[in-house]
C-alpha cells in the first residue's frame, strides 16, 4: 500500500511538473514576442495580431509551416504562408490579451462618415475589398487608365485604427483598395471585372487561408452611377456561379490610409524581396505574399 502511495504521488507530482513547465514555455513564448513588439504598440496588441503582424513586417516567419496548399483562390505557384488567424484569435482571447484602444474608442462616428478625400482633377475613386489587399492592389496597379493605388481600412467602427486594431477581429474594418482611376482611359465596369475575376466572391470573411471579417469581400460606391453599376454587375456574376454571392454593397466610408510598409507591398519585393511587375497590362501571375 505504501509503495502503491509513493507510485501515485510520484506520477502526479511528474504531471504538475510537466503542466508547470508547459505554462513556463508559454509565458516565455509570450515574452519573446512581446519583447520585439514597440513599447507603445504592446497593450493593442492580441496575440493573434501580434503573430500575423510580425509576419507581414516580415519580423517572423509563418508559425505554420509550409504546405503545397495555396495560400489564395487565385495564386497557386506559391507556399502557404499566410497561417491559421482564426485558432490565433481564439487563443489570443482564451490567454487575456486585447486591445483597450479598440475597446475604449468603437462606434466613432468619424469612422462611419463619408471618404470625403478628393481625387485628382478628372479622375475618379473606387473601393474594394477582396481579401488581403497586398495582391488586390498589385491587380489594379496593372490595370490600364488606374493612375493611383491605395490600401487601407474602411467600413469600421474605430477611428484612426492600426493594422493590430484590424487584426483583433473587432473593429469591423475591411482591408480595402481604393483605386484612383481616368474615366476617359478605364471605365467603372472593367475594374468591377477585374474584382470578380480577383477573388472568390461567394467566400464568407475569408480568402483561402486569410480568415476573419477584415477580409470580406465588398464594393464601396462614391456615387450613385457606381452603386448601379455595382448591383447590376453582381446579379450578371451570380449567373455565372452556382454559389451565392456574399459580396457587399455599400457606399465608401472614412478610408483609412495604411502604414507605409503595406503600401505597393508586393511591387517593392514583398516578404522575400522578389519585387512584382506593375507595368500596365502584365499579365504575370501574383504571388500574394511576394
Amino acid at each position: 500500500m505504501l509503495r502503491e502511495n509513493f507510485l501515485y504521488y510520484k506520477e502526479l507530482d511528474i504531471a504538475v511538473l510537466y503542466s508547470l513547465r508547459s505554462v513556463l514555455i508559454l509565458f516565455k513564448l509570450l515574452a519573446a514576442i512581446r519583447s520585439i513588439i514597440p513599447a507603445q504598440s504592446v497593450p493593442s496588441v492580441l496575440l493573434s495580431s501580434t503573430l500575423s503582424s510580425l509576419f507581414k513586417t516580415k519580423l517572423l516567419p509563418s508559425l505554420s509551416g509550409f504546405s503545397a496548399k495555396c495560400c489564395c483562390c487565385f495564386c497557386k505557384n506559391h507556399p502557404n504562408i499566410a497561417g491559421n488567424k482564426s485558432s490565433m484569435n481564439l487563443l489570443s482571447r482564451l490567454v487575456g490579451l486585447g486591445s483597450p484602444r479598440a475597446a475604449e474608442n468603437i462606434n466613432s462616428a468619424a469612422a462611419q462618415g463619408p471618404d470625403d478625400d478628393i481625387p485628382e482633377p478628372g479622375q475618379q475613386f473606387a473601393q474594394f475589398g477582396a481579401g488581403c489587399f497586398w495582391g488586390v492592389e498589385l491587380a489594379f496597379q496593372r490595370a490600364a487608365g488606374v493612375t493611383k493605388t491605395e490600401v487601407g481600412y474602411s467600413q469600421g467602427l474605430l477611428h484612426n485604427p492600426s493594422y493590430e486594431d484590424v487584426c483583433t477581429g473587432t473593429t469591423h474594418h475591411s482591408e480595402v483598395v481604393r483605386v484612383q482611376y481616368d474615366p476617359n482611359e478605364c471605365s467603372y465596369e472593367s475594374l468591377l471585372g477585374l474584382f470578380w475575376a480577383r477573388h472568390d466572391p461567394t467566400a464568407l470573411n475569408r480568402q483561402g487561408n486569410d480568415v476573419g471579417t477584415q477580409y470580406r469581400s465588398g464594393i464601396y460606391f462614391y456615387t450613385p452611377e457606381q452603386e448601379k453599376a455595382a448591383t447590376e454587375s453582381l446579379e450578371q456574376q451570380q449567373k455565372k456561379l452556382n454559389r451565392k454571392i456574399v459580396t457587399e454593397i455599400l457606399p465608401a466610408k472614412k478610408f483609412y490610409r495604411a502604414e507605409e510598409y503595406h503600401q505597393q507591398y508586393l511591387e517593392k519585393g514583398g516578404r522575400f524581396g522578389s519585387k512584382q511587375s506593375a507595368s500596365k497590362g502584365c499579365n504575370d501571375p501574383i504571388r500574394c505574399y511576394g
